[in-house]
């Protein structure tokens, strides 16, 4: 099977145009992909400024929707903050793996302030609180749930690890493991 001459020739002129067309949107796909130097308008145009307005901003006069409590200071939470759980099984399990997680290494196991760390902050003059006896056993829920949502002198703030629930149940987790003290450890932070 033959073409014949005449439709080759026919042909050609088409066949140039197409290629012509096709180089003609290449080069011009081209120009607009790769002008970097002239087209600045990304470096003109409005910029925001990283940090420029806080990416949180809560309007004035406004509360989280949440179990979350307002702002407020350690002795505003002593007296104002009250324990919204019931101290259910499950909350205080939950209360005792964040326990585990994130208090254990300082205060142990047991909430006698004998963590695999404690010997650390001992060098540094700092032994961590007994939470089971002394006066961290008279001290309001609110105390407890502020001081671990701000943290203290020698003790990190846990606002950003734990929500306001999951603060409410370590105090659970806290006053269970009180009440399961031993009576030799009463006797011992009465004296």
């Amino acid at each position: 099977m033959t073409v014949p001459r005449k439709c080759i020739r026919a042909a050609r002129p088409r066949l140039a145009v197409i290629v012509a067309a096709m180089a003609a949107f290449v080069v011009a796909g081209a120009g607009a992909a790769w002008s970097f130097p002239w087209s600045i308008d990304m470096f003109r145009g409005p910029a925001i400024q990283p940090l420029e307005v806080s990416p949180r901003v809560m309007p004035e006069g406004t509360l989280p929707v949440d179990t979350g409590t307002p702002p407020q200071d350690l002795e505003q939470a002593t007296i104002k903050a009250h324990n919204p759980l019931k101290p259910t099984p499950e909350n205080i399990a939950h209360g005792k793996e964040l326990f585990t997680n994130t208090c254990t290494p300082c205060h142990g196991e047991s909430g006698h302030g004998d963590g695999p760390v404690a010997h650390l902050l001992h060098a540094h003059g700092y032994d961590p609180k007994n939470l089971v006896t002394g006066t961290s056993k008279n001290l309001p829920d609110g105390y407890i749930y502020g001081y671990i949502r701000d943290g203290g002198i020698h003790m990190p703030s846990y606002a950003d690890a734990m929500n306001s629930d999951e603060r409410w149940d370590v105090v659970m987790y806290v006053r269970q493991l009180q009440t399961q003290a031993p009576a030799s450890d009463q006797k011992t932070a009465t004296k």
